[in-house]
């Protein structure tokens, strides 16, 4: 069988999170009790799903997450169990902790077979951090062309923080620039910074933390003195068969340009539009970062998101079954999940994707697995997958934020 390594990067964010000594009678609970206590992730591992989440972070980092946060959690006292409800099939559990004699509240979300579907464990601080950027935060030039790297289905893209010069991932699918932790630590002031949405993403200690950066550039796209969000990218670039990374690029860098992504020329061309109510395209809608548009297959209509951070076309796991006919060269191969254990998912290329207006997309290579981590929010549109690197790649597509809009052009 084949492993495939499916990078997403739907950051959200995250909250600084203390933890208890004692148990409280819930078993998957009392296994994540037992990993602060003992400062090992391998306690609480068995109870992780593919779709586990941290504060609504990426799946990728589940397991990193928590190993992260372990050594924020030794002072947390005298937990107990305050109220559960069901949610569907699933049951959240709301825990209060005592730390320096001040009681706080946290959730977390199980499921029937006692698995640990949400870890909602970590709180805010007194600092908020904001990645949106205003007009007058950010500079941007009407238009740039940059070359690009293909690697493993991911772009490369150079930029420079603070005289380091090096490679960036250009993620559509992120929200924001994130900065890899292992080449910017802990601003120099030792400032704290927290949030409930990647406009905060952070902790202190060995957990998340943000760099200060003093000058940033991208090809043009530059900023001065900002908070920025900080993880450890090590692994992630490791499997991605990157031999490392300074950060990522996401929307919040985006949003002000039509983005063009030629993989045959290797290049992307950001170019500032005019806002009309009549762009030429194909009309999408956003969620949240995220551009979705409307595709057929076999009669079912889907709402799919366009992500260049998409290593892989992925459609969620229901589908499997409904579209085997449609499907060439299936086979069964492995999926690494947030536990870093690889799973059986079905994988094969779709016959035929059509775009509701728009072009036809053949023997698309596709995975079908889980995606219900994405779908956590109920004011969202249900996605039912995502549309990257396979498709992006066939022809010329822009991506116009401005007048949310696509074009696509043969090549």
């Amino acid at each position: 069988m084949r492993t495939l390594f499916f990078c997403l990067f739907l950051l959200v964010g995250l909250q600084p999170l203390v933890w208890a000594q004692t148990t409280i009678g819930v078993e998957p609970i009392d296994k994540l009790v037992a990993a602060m206590q003992t400062q090992s992730v391998a306690v609480v591992q068995p109870y992780l799903l593919a779709e586990t989440q941290v504060s609504g972070l990426p799946t990728t980092y589940t397991a990193q997450v928590l190993a992260q946060m372990l050594p924020r959690f030794k002072k947390a006292e005298n937990p107990r169990l305050i109220r559960q409800t069901t949610e569907g099939v699933n049951t959240r559990y709301v825990v209060a902790l005592t730390q320096n004699g001040v009681e706080k509240e946290y959730d977390v979300l199980v499921t029937p077979a006692n698995k640990l579907l949400e870890i909602n464990l970590l709180k805010a601080e007194a600092k908020k951090m904001d990645t949106r950027f205003g007009a007058q935060d950010l500079t941007t030039p009407a238009e740039v062309v940059m070359p690009i790297r293909v690697q493993n289905g991911l772009l490369i893209v150079t930029a420079e923080v603070d005289g380091q010069r090096g490679d960036f991932f250009l993620d559509s699918g992120a929200p924001a620039l994130l900065l890899n932790k292992t080449r910017f630590g802990s601003s120099a002031s030792g400032s704290t910074v927290a949030a409930r949405q990647l406009r905060g993403v952070n902790g202190a200690g060995s957990s998340f933390d943000y760099y200060h950066a003093t000058d940033f550039n991208w090809q043009g796209i530059s900023f001065q003195n900002r908070d920025v969000p900080t993880l450890d990218l090590t692994d992630l670039a490791r499997r991605a068969g990157v031999s490392e990374l300074l950060g990522l690029i996401g929307y919040n860098l985006l949003e002000q340009y039509a983005l063009t992504l030629d993989y045959a020329a290797q290049t992307v061309t950001l170019r500032k539009p005019t806002p009309t109510a009549s762009a030429e395209g194909l009309p999408f809608i956003m969620r949240g970062h995220l551009p979705v548009v409307e595709a057929l297959v076999a009669g079912h209509t889907l709402r799919l998101a366009l992500d260049c951070g998409a290593q892989q076309n992925l459609l969620d796991a229901r589908f499997a079954a409904t579209f085997a006919s449609q499907l060439r060269k299936s086979e069964t191969v492995q999926l690494a999940g947030a536990d870093q254990k690889a799973r059986s998912v079905t994988s094969g290329e779709l016959r035929k994707l059509q775009l509701v207006h728009g072009p036809t997309f053949r023997n698309q290579p596709t995975v079908f697995a889980s995606i219900s981590h994405l779908n956590q929010k109920p004011d969202q549109v249900v996605l039912d997958g995502l549309l990257g690197y396979p498709m992006l790649r066939q022809q010329r597509t822009t991506i116009d934020y401005v007048n949310k809009v696509v074009r696509f052009e043969g090549q």
